[in-house]
């Protein structure tokens, strides 16, 4: 049995600036209070993510523990992460720990169709 990669490489990351431009002009917006999820369709076989923080954190050691947060939130539930989307989730300072992060991350997902 072939064992589930739980790594986060770069071929799952959105990196090119027109392709993060492109998911928030034309794709789908979910929110709620500390985190807004935009997803568009992809013609890839995987899903991929680009974490933003909004600069209104009181710091960038929050604003960077945020994103790391949510990028471990993304590595651990991307088994059930529907595969061909973009997505671009945009955080902000309304939650402290993983937990909420997880819960306000797999919501949004949930609302979104994405999870599987």
């Amino acid at each position: 049995m072939e064992k589930l990669r739980q790594d986060f490489p770069k071929s799952e990351k959105v990196r090119a600036k027109s392709e993060i431009d492109r998911i928030f002009r034309t794709g789908a917006r979910f929110s709620c209070k500390g985190m807004v999820v935009r997803v568009k369709r992809s013609s890839l076989d995987r899903s991929r993510a680009v974490f933003v923080a909004v600069r209104s954190f009181e710091g960038a050691v929050q604003r960077n523990r945020a994103k790391r947060i949510a990028r471990e939130v993304w590595r651990l539930n991307k088994a059930r992460i529907a595969p061909g989307h973009d997505v671009a989730i945009v955080l902000y300072p309304e939650f402290d720990s993983f937990a909420e992060c997880s819960g306000l991350m797999l919501s949004l997902l949930r609302k979104a169709g994405l999870l599987r």
